[in-house]
């Protein structure tokens, strides 16, 4: 009987095998790929991305209120596209365990750049207290946004995720610190529809303010520390 039950298994074997062998006359062709957007790359125009508001005295600096920092400094930005792409940015600060919670105390050098925490991002820490902070806004002044044949854009901004869009500002469209809001650009500058385009050149104001130096007590060098991310944003 094992040697029936042994033939009988051979037999079994033997039959699916031919069975699979039989089964394979056919082989299938797939084909594979993938379709990405355009890809767009930002880079910084000159200065290399660096508010700098050189060097000051304490003494030159308010002891009991906070000090607006002269003059607006200005970072221009460009974004270059393979190919006619809608594309937003937005800010987001690096250093916001520094940044204040309230309200400044005082404007900033533009009026559009907004006082409120939203809106503003940290300068660093020292002696475990924040040293100051920072306000930005998108240039909204004629020809200061533009696209490759410098024709010229408009700024725009959107506070749900691209759903709709609107324009804030005079001078400039001031700019959330914490991603909450993208920001792009219309080709007319009473059309609120972000534009595909393949370059965009813009520049963005940065104002600054310093904390009372009675609460730093500085007594060695301080160092300004602000970094904020500007991200793509693919519409």
């Amino acid at each position: 009987m094992n040697a029936m039950f042994k033939k009988g298994m051979l037999a079994s074997v033997l039959a699916v095998a031919a069975s699979s062998a039989m089964a394979a006359s056919s082989i299938d062709i797939r084909v594979t790929g993938k379709i990405v957007p355009s890809s767009c790359t930002p880079s910084f125009v000159s200065g290399g991305g660096v508010a700098d508001f050189g060097t000051m005295k304490v003494a030159s600096l308010n002891s009991t209120t906070q000090t607006m920092l002269e003059g607006v400094k200005v970072i221009p930005i460009s974004i270059t596209c393979e190919s006619a792409t809608r594309v937003g940015v937005t800010f987001n600060d690096a250093h916001a365990d520094s940044a204040p919670t309230t309200d400044t105390s005082i404007n900033f050098a533009a009026l559009d750049l907004q006082m409120t925490p939203a809106y503003t991002a940290g300068l660093g820490m020292y002696n475990s207290k924040p040293i100051g902070a920072y306000s930005m806004g998108i240039d909204r002044a004629a020809g200061a946004a533009t696209n490759a044949d410098g024709d010229e854009l408009f700024a725009i901004f959107s506070s749900n995720n691209g759903e709709t869009w609107g324009a804030k500002g005079m001078g400039y469209t001031p700019v959330k610190t914490d991603k909450s809001e993208i920001y792009s650009f219309s080709d007319v500058k009473a059309n609120t529809t972000p534009v595909a385009q393949t370059q965009f050149n813009f520049k963005v104001g940065v104002s600054a303010i310093i904390n009372p130096t009675n609460d730093l007590n500085i007594t060695d060098e301080a160092t300004l520390d602000g970094l904020t991310n500007v991200e793509l944003v693919y519409l």
